[in-house]
């Protein structure tokens, strides 16, 4: 199965590692470092032409989408489990 995002951009299902809630690790050392090694590397897709919502880790890249983690969670058959 596959996921809209935004904007056009369609993921494999199977190929997300994990869909992170922006507000809640923006701050947090992981985040920065993900993301700076995701643009050195031009691995880096801000697809939200809008508020930053939603990191989507791939196995390939990394993602921005200004679609909710709630609404991309009911869009796909994942099941991730919150803490």
């Amino acid at each position: 199965m596959y996921l809209h995002i935004c904007n056009d951009i369609i993921l494999k299902e199977k190929k997300i590692i994990g869909l992170f809630n922006i507000s809640t690790i923006k701050d947090t050392t992981e985040y920065v470092n993900i993301r700076q090694i995701l643009e050195k590397n031009n691995k880096w897709v801000n697809a939200s032409n809008q508020e930053e919502k939603t990191f989507i880790l791939t196995e390939e890249k990394g993602y921005i989408s200004n679609i909710s983690v709630s609404t991309l969670e009911k869009r796909t058959k994942l099941n991730f489990k919150r803490k």
